[in-house]
């Protein structure tokens, strides 16, 4: 009989629901406070008693974000105590209402009232008073809220709110503004039917629970993490939230990375209702606070329905409602959190393969990186760095002296990480494993406690589920041949479910790589203080950041279900924040240990600096495989086991953009693909990725956040470095005669956008900072920088799958298919309405400068040749890019690093382009250093009022060493007329906003501004004045060739307290 607590797919979950049912009722609402609230009067909930005696609440978080909570277990309001998950940055939610009332400085209220009728309840919120305070984010005014309509029989649940009509692209003449003509609207419901439930009957840890939301004809939907990869906008599918190391994204359905069905490594339940409300400004969220399987049917069995399903811990759903995606995200960040600053270097180029196995490979990387010219950041080093796979070792014999080593590379500019899985070794060795010796002897490793109810409670009866190829299979533990190929021989039998034994894993890197190891009990504080302080010894070495992989933690199949930890581990949890730890089983909490391993992680390199000197004030980074919503509070993100497909490159863009959604700064997929392609004719693996799909990966994410070159060496791929192509071809002859254009242009056309990437580094470092004060990505959806443009709801909708926009202003559009099916190697580029964009004249060096071409009207399609070939002159066409009007663009010089200051400091110039009236804010100080961060940002100041009596904060997201030494720099252009012309008068000006740092160092005492105009404008007669006219030394040129006026300043940008530079016919 098939154990009811393994997973199952979401086809499967919603089958068996057709039998279930649930409450129809409302019988009683009470509005009293849970004795737990830290904060009484902030609690705005109420809850509800349904006929069949379960129990719901329903609670105002924001003025328009509510929380509903359902667990047909629960028997007593009680139990729905005030206590937040891991989720939450904060331990109690009155507590977490009182703080960012506080930090926005607004006051608002909840009635309640029955309908004369008797029918329904009106639970409202509405905004007192909002206060302006400068600098500070303000999503509310006066009046704001939200009415929750609460259906007695049936019950229901509708969410009314204010709607403001989107303003006319061409107003009637003296019609009604649109506020005037606001209206209350829907923006979410249940259906009649809105919760069904099964409780099993033996296994009452199996709790399932349907919501029915209703899904409206017109809607569209953005979001769903790592899931949104298909297409950004969701197609009626099954989706499963469950972490798993499927490898190829394939091994559930068999179908790969285009169906959304597949459970992926990442877990991020959030999803935007974009166009419920045609013509009207709202977008309504939903994000589902659950670390076990989510199941959802979007529209696929009924196109009217969502269906949303958990397995375990009952329904827990925020809903969050505002006028713009943008703001969504804003407000959803301020309950979830968001990222500390990260390194500058993260954004540089990076380089990462499974095989790089000695010292000696690094250094032939380096060097033939440099040689070639191509910038490079990165170093990542997989377990083959590890003395025999013995987690925070380093191997004597292949690396025989790490701090040299790492020494050797930061010269050179490169920074290190290495690959840390959560699993202790068994294996002991010569001189003492500490690691392990200490967890054995604290007790910090999960022990094998087996949840049995259900079973026959016989270690003889267990076996493992999983999925591989498409097809479940069930695997015997007590099978020693069928372990991996490292000789791991233990009695399962005699050590299942022995409660002093610890729970014994193992986890296979392939290639007869691996170990058996044990687990350590991360749900535990104590033990993450202990996991924290092992990286002591590789950051001694000089390891620089942390690559977390295998972060389900991922295990081999035969030590546990779906890859993973066995579903019915007892293991610890500390899933509710302000609880002691309590028992549940694995699948119960399945996201929650990888999420407490980046933040034991995380919390474990802020403290270094203690006991190592070097650390003193440094940012860390970690880059993580997966875990569950709010991770990204302690690491980056990347997509987990591609590979070199054109299928995997399809969805890269739209998947880094669904998780940009959620506040997620620093993410993306491998470059190249990580896995190799099998030929589905031969069944061959080809040993290195496609030199097309290469150039197409590299210059189409030139500007995607994250930027990692990584690949399976082993006996599995020859290379995937850009400069080993032209090498390879020079050996294999045979290749010239049809693709040795190809195989030299990888080297040329990957160079090119990797520099292009760094002389843009500060608008992507600018966009990274941004994402700390205001929760927006670095590559954002159109749907966020032009919210005014709804073709983006019918016929532009296909664009938004492969089209990103940096900050507001850099519109990339990248080509994602192959010449197998695009032989003309072209696309359609969609320019978004309301603006003239022009085709981008940036390039990396200053003495490559292309005169502006003419302005293409918002709205347009542009069919674009994008051919591959080895004419550099042809590389700035590889990938199109287009450059919103008005658009103020800082550059900097290509260095061979980021922080590379061997020529001296590095000049920034500030590109200003014609049209509209436009602001950038730049961010300015040192790019390592942890005391660069805002000290007065939304989760900080929220901590700083903590006293020793104050109940429950997450002091997590705190980083006490941010004391906001940067320096942010206006720069802003104001034009007489639109679009510019020979009679227009343009104003820059340039003033510091906040002024903590000296950039000197970095960027000189000198910096260039360079005003871009229309080929038919004639720059020689304009008049140029600048103030102030004193005190600072300047250059004028005109260039009549490239038609731009150019400003040398000397002095650092934003030393003066402001420059005023008119260029007036």
């Amino acid at each position: 009989m098939d154990d009811p607590i393994n997973f199952i797919t979401a086809e499967e979950y919603y089958r068996r629901a057709k039998g279930w049912t649930g409450p129809t009722r409302i019988d009683s609402l009470s509005q009293e406070t849970p004795a737990t609230a830290a904060q009484p009067e902030y609690w705005h909930g109420v809850t509800l008693t349904f006929n069949d005696k379960t129990l719901c609440v329903v609670q105002f978080v924001r003025p328009t974000l509510f929380r509903v909570r359902y667990d047909p277990a629960v028997g007593n309001r009680e139990e729905y105590d005030d206590a937040n998950s891991r989720t939450i940055i904060e331990d109690y939610m009155s507590q977490l209402v009182h703080d960012l009332d506080a930090f926005a400085g607004i006051t608002w209220v909840t009635k309640l009232k029955e309908s004369a009728d008797r029918k329904y309840w009106i639970f409202s919120s509405t905004v007192t008073e909002a206060l302006e305070r400068e600098g500070k984010e303000q999503y509310y005014k006066t009046g704001d809220g939200m009415k929750l309509f609460l259906h007695k029989d049936p019950f229901r649940i509708q969410a009314v709110r204010v709607l403001t009509p989107l303003p006319d692209l061409y107003p009637i003449p003296e019609a009604p503004s649109t506020a005037s003509r606001a209206t209350e609207k829907i923006v979410w419901q249940t259906s009649p039917e809105t919760f069904r439930w099964s409780i099993h009957p033996v296994v009452s840890v199996v709790k399932q629970v349907v919501l029915d939301v209703i899904k409206a004809g017109h809607g569209e939907f953005i979001g769903f993490g790592e899931q949104g990869g298909t297409s950004f906008m969701k197609t009626p599918t099954f989706m499963n939230y469950f972490n798993f190391d499927n490898m190829q994204y394939q091994q559930v359905y068999s179908k790969g990375p285009l169906d959304a069905r597949e459970p992926l490594y990442h877990s991020d339940p959030f999803y935007m209702d974009v166009n419920s409300n045609p013509e009207h400004a709202n977008v309504t969220a939903s994000f589902l606070d659950n670390y076990s399987h989510i199941a959802i049917d979007f529209g696929f069995t009924n196109s009217g329905f969502i269906k949303l399903g958990t397995r375990f811990n009952g329904m827990d759903i925020y809903v969050v409602s505002a006028d713009t995606v943008p703001e969504i995200t804003r407000l959803y960040t301020s309950i979830i959190g968001r990222p500390k600053l990260k390194p500058k270097y993260v954004l540089g180029h990076h380089q990462a393969c499974y095989g790089y196995q000695k010292v000696e490979d690094l250094y032939a990387v380096l060097d033939q990186y440099r040689s070639v010219g191509i910038p490079l950041d990165g170093l990542h080093i997989d377990v083959d760095f590890q003395d025999g796979f013995r987690t925070f070792t380093t191997n004597p014999t292949t690396f025989p002296n790490p701090k040299g080593m790492f020494t050797r590379l930061r010269e050179n500019g490169i920074k290190c990480s290495t690959n840390i899985t959560p699993v202790i070794s068994i294996h002991d060795r010569a001189g003492g494993y500490s690691t392990l010796r200490e967890g054995l002897e604290k007790g910090y490793f999960i022990k094998d406690k087996r949840y049995i109810d259900g079973t026959s409670g016989r270690a003889e009866d267990v076996l493992y589920v999983c999925y591989g190829g498409g097809s479940r299979y069930t695997v015997d533990p007590k099978d020693v041949n069928i372990r991996p190929d490292f000789g791991d021989n233990y009695d399962f039998v005699a050590n299942w479910n022995v409660k002093d034994y610890p729970y014994h894993g193992g986890v296979s890197y392939g290639y007869g790589n691996g170990t058996a190891g044990y687990y350590p009990d991360l749900n535990r504080k104590e033990v993450r203080e202990w996991w924290g302080k092992q990286y002591h010894y590789l950051y001694d070495m000089g390891l620089e950041f942390v690559w977390q992989d295998m972060t389900t933690p991922a295990i081999h199949s035969s030590y546990g279900d779906m890859k993973g930890l066995p579903s019915r581990l007892l293991m610890s949890s500390d899933a509710v924040s302000s609880a002691e730890p309590t028992e549940k089983t694995a699948t119960e909490i399945w996201a929650l240990y990888s999420y407490n391993l980046h933040k034991a992680t995380a919390h474990g390199l802020a403290t270094l600096e203690e006991s190592l000197p070097s650390r003193k004030n440094k940012r860390n980074f970690i880059l993580g495989r997966g875990s569950f919503a709010g991770m990204y509070r302690y690491a980056g993100l990347w997509s987990g086991d591609n590979a070199s497909t054109w299928e995997f490159w399809k969805i890269t863009v739209s998947q880094v953009l669904s998780v940009g959604l959620n506040g997620v700064s620093v993410s993306g997929a491998d470059m190249g693909g990580f896995e190799p392609y099998t030929n589905p004719s031969t069944g061959q693996e080809e040993k290195y990725c496609n030199p097309e799909l290469l150039i197409r990966w590299y210059a189409g994410s030139f500007l995607l956040p994250w930027f990692r070159n990584h690949y399976v060496k082993k006996t599995r791929k020859w290379f995937q470095e850009p400069y080993a192509y032209p090498k390879h071809l020079a050996q294999h002859p045979e290749l010239e005669p049809e693709q040795g254009w190809l195989y030299r242009a990888v080297q040329g056309i990957c160079k090119y956008y990797v520099e292009l990437r760094y002389s843009l580094i500060q608008v992507l470092y600018d966009a990274m900072f941004d994402n700390q004060l205001n929760g927006l990505p670095i590559a954002r959806s159109m749907l966020l920088t032009d919210t005014q443009d709804t073709s983006f709801f019918n016929e532009s909708q296909r664009f938004l799958d492969d089209q990103y926009v940096v900050r507001k202003d850099i519109l990339v559009a990248p080509i994602i298919k192959g010449r197998h099916e695009n032989p003309g190697q072209n696309r359609d580029v969609y320019l978004p309405l309301m603006y003239f964009w022009y085709p981008s004249n940036l390039r990396p060096w200053d003495n490559q400068g292309v005169a502006l071409g003419s302005r293409v009207e918002g709205g347009s399609v542009i069919n674009y040749t994008a051919r591959i070939t080895n004419e550099y002159s042809d590389y700035p066409f590889v990938t199109p890019v287009y450059l919103r009007e008005g658009a103020i663009i800082p550059q900097v010089g290509v260095r061979q690093w980021i922080g590379d200051l061997r020529d001296g400091p590095n000049r920034m110039k500030i590109n200003i382009y014609p049209g509209r009236d436009n602001e950038y804010i730049t961010y300015l100080d040192d790019g390592v250093s942890r005391s660069s961060a805002p000290d007065d940002l939304l989760q900080y100041e929220i901590i700083a009022a903590v006293t020793a009596a104050r109940k429950g904060v997450d002091i997590e997201v705190l980083d006490p060493e941010a004391k906001g030494e940067y320096r942010s720099v206006s720069i802003s252009q104001v034009t007489t007329t639109q679009p510019i012309s020979t009679s227009s008068t343009r104003t820059v000006t340039i003033a510091p906003v906040h002024s903590n740092y000296n950039p000197a160092a970095e960027l000189g005492e000198i910096y260039t501004v360079i005003l871009w105009y229309d080929p038919e404008v004639d720059v020689s007669p304009l008049r140029i004045s600048i103030d102030p006219a004193a005190g600072v030394q300047y250059d004028i040129f005109k260039n009549t060739t490239l038609r731009t006026v150019v400003i040398d300043v000397k002095e650092t940008i934003g030393n003066s307290s402001k420059i005023v530079i008119s260029v007036s016919p």
